[in-house]
């Protein structure tokens, strides 16, 4: 007959049970500490990502401001109150090649000011560059009312061109008004945007 010692065979199961669960436990927290690893890695890489974007805008809006500034900016500012803007401006393709090729990736942005401020001001000047359009296509049928009165004399063609005249004087106004809000948003924007030190990724986690 064989004798089974009780006491033994429950220090044996009792050690079984416990080697288990310690080995459960450290699987876990193994798969716990690669899944923090995981998300660790790819909060970096989107902090990465936002700042890359910040730079981008950036150089983006600052290029494109020194052009506008340089061309059809310096127009209106110098134009005077009661005069039109006699200058076609050829603006043929899209501008905001990095903005558009990046809008998904705006949500990243967690700064909720910053993010505001770069959509509205490049919403700002796809306005602005769309009145620029509208004011050539004003201005184009001036020329031609012009040109139809040079050719028949017919006092209605002189009255269309006068009266062309003066919405393109009113027009006029409504450029300046918006150059000067274009100007106060991108001017603010590019600052928000220089205050951020790229590269440091110490302060990556407040954009």
């Amino acid at each position: 007959m064989i004798n089974i010692d009780g006491s033994a065979l429950n220090l044996t199961l009792t050690g079984n049970v416990i080697s288990t669960l310690i080995g459960g436990a450290l699987t876990l927290a193994g798969a716990c500490l690669a899944r923090w690893f995981q998300k660790k890695d790819a909060a970096q890489r989107d902090a990465e990502h936002v700042l890359g974007l910040l730079q981008a805008f950036h150089d983006e809006i600052e290029t494109l401001w020194g052009v506008y500034q340089a061309g059809a900016g310096a127009s209106i500012v110098a134009l005077p109150n009661d005069e039109p803007m006699l200058i076609h401006w050829p603006l043929t393709q899209e501008y905001f090649t990095i903005y558009n090729t990046h809008a998904l990736s705006i949500g990243k942005i967690k700064n909720h000011v910053l993010r505001k401020q770069v959509i509205a001001t490049y919403t700002k000047a796809r306005s602005m560059i769309d009145s620029i359009r509208l004011n050539n296509d004003l201005l184009q049928q001036w020329e031609h009312d012009c040109f139809l009165f040079q050719e028949t004399h017919s006092p209605a063609h002189k009255l269309n061109a006068n009266a062309r005249h003066q919405a393109l004087i009113r027009y006029a106004l409504g450029l300046k008004e918006s150059h000067v809000e274009l100007e106060s948003m991108a001017t603010e924007l590019l600052h928000h945007l220089r205050k951020n030190p790229y590269g440091h990724q110490g302060n990556a986690a407040k954009y």
